[in-house]
Formats: structure tokens, C-alpha cells, sequence
């Protein structure tokens, strides 16, 4: 499957999860932080299996973990589980309908970070692009 196939998959699994953690938390009796707990929980064992019956830790080395691979990774790591934990907390206050749009703005952040930094091409097209997302994201929000 191409990254194409692969993003629409993601797309709909982070769809599924807005819904399900909202489902999760509406009645009061478990909050955000214990939803959240499990659901890392089953990426985690998720995460190692794909990685494992990959072959991706074959050779793996304990000093490899000190290449900037790895290091990036370790960030990765911190920024996802800020970004996961507040959707979570943000779903278990507010609803779906405005969260989520809010939340989605890290579509034109991701876009505007590989273009700052990645120095992946800002085309016209792109940068209209970038503005109507932020202004339908800002339209469903509000």
C-alpha cells in the first residue's frame, strides 16, 4: 500500500478514536487519563509486534540508541503522547464538534513545519490549501 493508502487509513482510525474516547468518557466513571493509559498500552504491544515481525530490531545494538534516529524518536515520543493526552483531556471536557477541528489544525502545523524545516516546497496551490483547511477548521469550530 502507498503513503496515500496508508494516510487514509490513519484518517480513519484517528476518526474512530475521537468517537471512542468520547464513548469512553461521557459517562464519568473513567476519565481521560485511565482511557488513555489502555489505549497506549495497546499501541505499545502493537507498535513492538509490527516492529518485531518487521525484522526492524535485527542487529539492534544498545548504542543505537544514542544515534540521532533514535534521539528523534525519543522527542517523537514526548510530542505524541502531549498531543494524545490533551485530545484525550480536551474530549472528555468538550465536545467532539469543536474539539476535533481545534485538534485537526495540526494538519496546516505539519504542513508549515515541512515547509520551515524540512524545506519541502512551498507551492501556491500548498499555501491556499493551508489557508482553506485553517478556515474550514475554523468555520466547523466556531
Amino acid at each position: 500500500m502507498g503513503y496515500v493508502g496508508w494516510a487514509l487509513l490513519g484518517m480513519v482510525g484517528y476518526s474512530l478514536v475521537t468517537l471512542l474516547v468520547k464513548l469512553a468518557t461521557r459517562a464519568g466513571d473513567v476519565s481521560s487519563s485511565y482511557v488513555l493509559a489502555i489505549a497506549v498500552s495497546i499501541v505499545g504491544v502493537g507498535a513492538w509486534a509490527i516492529a518485531l515481525l518487521r525484522g526492524d530490531f535485527v542487529g539492534f545494538v544498545l548504542n543505537d540508541l544514542a544515534k540521532p534516529s533514535a534521539l528523534w524518536s525519543f522527542a517523537t515520543g514526548i510530542a505524541l503522547i502531549v498531543a494524545v493526552a490533551s485530545l484525550f483531556r480536551a474530549l472528555s471536557l468538550g465536545p467532539a464538534t469543536e474539539v476535533v477541528p481545534i485538534y485537526g489544525m495540526f494538519v496546516v502545523g505539519g504542513a508549515l513545519l515541512g515547509i520551515v524545516f524540512l524545506n519541502e516546497p512551498l507551492t501556491y496551490r500548498k499555501l491556499l490549501g493551508i489557508l482553506f483547511a485553517a478556515l474550514s477548521i475554523y468555520l466547523i469550530a466556531r
